[in-house]
């Protein structure tokens, strides 16, 4: 008395059959589309999580990079101290004047002390820079005779005069103050005997 299989689906309407089947069917792709969707949103949540990890990433890059920036000093070109060569050479003081590159490493350990010198002497001298690299300039540093960087010359206009202050006085701002304080004496002396 067992179930005979083969009646059973005999006996089966086959529209039911393909209702089943095309039932069954959208089970499967609907549960296909539900899958992809879940990956898909795995794939897009991953997605921006790198996303957010390189936008942090790439600010602590920035931040360090300004750190960085921010210690290193300026060029000498980037001072607000010293006016122009051809200007400065024209008034009646004596023009202490830089000649420099702004790649020297030297030059830029120097400005500090270029800057000093500006805010002590002032009211003598006039302070003037000479990118040595500027092409404008190059007549004069070919005249002056220029070789190494930091050169620093006195020009006394008035007088036609031009001291050489020598690099073993560069290196502190009371060094470089012997040096002009000798000038602007003798200067002072040569302006009382006229």
């Amino acid at each position: 008395m067992g179930i005979d299989l083969k009646e059973k689906f005999k006996n089966i309407n086959k529209k039911k059959a393909g209702a089943i089947l095309l039932i069954l069917l959208i089970l499967c792709v609907s549960g296909l589309f539900a899958f992809k969707h879940v990956v898909d949103k795995k794939k897009a949540a991953e997605a921006k999580r790198i996303q957010a990890m390189e936008r942090q990433a790439k600010e602590a890059f920035r931040q360090q990079m300004e750190a960085q920036n921010a210690e290193q000093p300026k060029r000498p070109s980037e001072y607000a101290v010293g006016i122009d060569y051809n200007k400065a050479i024209k008034g009646g003081k004596p023009v202490l004047t830089l000649f420099y590159a702004d790649w020297c490493r030297y030059c830029i350990r120097f400005m500090p002390v270029f800057e000093k010198i500006a805010e002590k002497y002032g009211d003598d001298i006039i302070l003037a820079k000479v990118n040595v690299e500027d092409p404008n300039y190059q007549d004069l540093v070919n005249e002056v005779g220029i070789m190494g960087y930091p050169t620093v010359y006195i020009f006394d206009p008035k007088y036609d005069n031009k001291v050489l202050i020598g690099n073993n006085n560069l290196g502190s701002v009371e060094d470089l103050s012997v040096e002009v304080d000798r000038f602007v004496r003798i200067r002072k002396l040569l302006d009382h005997k006229k």
